[in-house]
Order: C-alpha cells, then sequence, then structure tokens
C-alpha cells in the first residue's frame, strides 16, 4: 500500500531515496541531515514560487526552478511538468506522490517521449524503472526509441535494449 500523498519531498542526494512531509520545516530538517545535494520539492507550489531547493554549503538554497498551478490538474499533468522543466527531483517527487509514469500529457505524449525528447537520460531512466512501457506509442505512432532515433540521441537508445 502506497502512503499517503504529502506536500514537501525530500529526495537524497544520489537520488536513491525519497521521502515526503506534510510540513516545510520536517523536510528542510530532514535535507540538511541528508547534506550537501539533497533537495526539497514543493509539490503544490504555485507560479512563481520557488520549487526546488538544493543543500548546499550546509544551508537550504532556491534551486532555480519555480512551480506552476501545480494540483491543479492532477499529479499525472504535474508529472508530465515535472519532466518539461528537466530536472530528476521533481519527476521523482511527482512519482512518489503516486504519478503514473505512464502518464500523458493532453494530446497522448507519454512522459516517456518527453524525457526522451527533452534528451534527458537520468528522467528516461528513472521513468523506466517506475514501470514506464518501452513500446508505447505517441499520437503520431513513434515508440520513445524511435523519438530518440528521429533526434539523433544514439546516447539514450540503450535504455530500450532488453
Amino acid at each position: 500500500m502506497m502512503a499517503a500523498p504529502r506536500r514537501f519531498y525530500v529526495r537524497s542526494p544520489d537520488g536513491a531515496f525519497i521521502f515526503g512531509f506534510d510540513e516545510l520545516e520536517a523536510a528542510k530538517v530532514a535535507a540538511l541531515e541528508y547534506g550537501e545535494g539533497a533537495h526539497v520539492i514543493d509539490t503544490l507550489a504555485q507560479a512563481y514560487v520557488p520549487m526546488l531547493h538544493e543543500v548546499r554549503d550546509g544551508e537550504l538554497v532556491y534551486a532555480g526552478f519555480g512551480g506552476w498551478d501545480t494540483g491543479r490538474f492532477g499529479v499525472d499533468h504535474d508529472l508530465v511538468e515535472g519532466i518539461k522543466k528537466g530536472h530528476a527531483s521533481i519527476v521523482h517527487a511527482f512519482l512518489a506522490k503516486g504519478g503514473d509514469a505512464n502518464a500523458r500529457d493532453r494530446n497522448g505524449g507519454p512522459a516517456l517521449h518527453w524525457a526522451v525528447g527533452g534528451g534527458n537520460r537520468r528522467i528516461a531512466r528513472l521513468l523506466l524503472d517506475h514501470g514506464a512501457d518501452r513500446a508505447a506509442r505517441d499520437h503520431n505512432g513513434m515508440t520513445a526509441r524511435e523519438v530518440a532515433e528521429k533526434r539523433g540521441r544514439a546516447d539514450l537508445l540503450d535504455l530500450f535494449d532488453g
């Protein structure tokens, strides 16, 4: 059984662990305990409000990613938007919150296609590790592998082997 979704998520520096918190102060304490490179993600950050903070030099600092109207259209929508932002910690937080690795955008574009199209190996790997369907096709009938080939992303092709 999955834990209840939380607002704040703390991701370990190596990305191996992610934990949810209801209170920002508790998330800050946990991130500082993890140390350098840990992230705090606010999964309900609104437009122009900091969404991602990182531990740098022993302090929690804004990491350059603001929110959007998170929570308004559902966790799967937020997951796809997080993929578009291109930061693995944001994507990991929405997966931990209950987002589906096979989520699709409004036009039927699979989450994995967005990661591959953006050339983001870490996010593509994270989605695959969370059950994204390698064989899923977009509205043009293309698989994520075909998107990688079309965009000249040979560095991503091995993700689709085996």
